[in-house]
């Protein structure tokens, strides 16, 4: 595991995709902003609560975040039958 690469990808949802300060973008998943400078710049890996707050406030693909594969969002289940 990568926590640069991870970080990195941290760094991109927030500044490119969802174009908001450190501080509006932890707050709108109901988190302080004490760790997201040391994720971003790939010194301390996300916790749990964080991982799972991402996903549900930004449908961002916890599989891509981790390991770079895949596709960034999550894709909705469609019914073909």
């Amino acid at each position: 595991m990568n926590l640069q690469k991870i970080g990195q990808r941290i760094h991109y949802i927030r500044t490119e995709i969802v174009k908001l300060p450190q501080r509006e973008f932890v707050q709108r998943m109901g988190l302080g902003q004490s760790n997201i400078s040391q994720m971003e710049k790939g010194y301390t890996l996300p916790s749990c609560f964080f991982l799972f707050s991402l996903h549900i406030t930004y449908d961002i693909n916890l599989n891509w975040l981790m390991t770079g594969c895949g596709n960034m969002y999550n894709k909705p289940v469609t019914d073909n039958g």
